[in-house]
């Protein structure tokens, strides 16, 4: 594994998301890697979506939206953690479409990633079985190692 076998961390804009951003910027930095963010918007194949902004009062496309979300979610990390190790690590930002956990392990097999980061939201019961878990079929799927973050009550990051 060479210096430039990249780290993948997907987000979902959560504060889940955030904590596993960090967590695999500090690993990169760690590991002298660079750092592939990564964003899958679910939109079903064949079947367009769009997205309403709470500011606005018009339809837009869900991937103009959905990259305008991942232009916010990463300057407010950046401002939030302005000291936080190996965030200056990300490479190449990537917003892709399709089911989050197959794309996820996608683009990490088309980047040769060293390892994926991904953030959870830890529900359980019910709602875990209905929505099922992205974080968990990411690391049943991927073939590189998979860290699974949890952003602690409490804990600063």
């Amino acid at each position: 594994m060479t210096a430039q076998t990249p780290i993948l961390c997907a987000i979902d804009f959560s504060d889940d998301s955030e904590a596993a951003l960090l967590w695999a910027a500090a690993q990169a930095e760690r590991e002298d890697a660079p750092l592939v963010v990564l964003h899958v918007v679910h939109d079903p194949a064949g079947n367009p979506g769009t997205y309403r902004r709470p500011s606005a009062d018009w339809l837009e496309p869900i991937e103009e939206v959905a990259e305008e979300m991942f232009g916010e979610f990463l300057d407010g990390v950046l401002k939030r953690n302005p000291a936080a190790p190996g965030l200056a690590r990300i490479a190449e930002t990537k917003l892709e479409t399709g089911l989050p956990s197959g794309r996820i392990c996608e683009v990490a097999d088309e980047i040769g990633a060293r390892h994926v980061v991904v953030g959870s939201r830890g529900r359980t019961g019910l709602p875990h079985v209905m929505l099922g878990s992205v974080a968990e079929r990411v690391a049943q799927l991927a073939a590189p190692p998979v860290t699974v973050v949890k952003k602690r009550e409490g804990y600063a990051t």
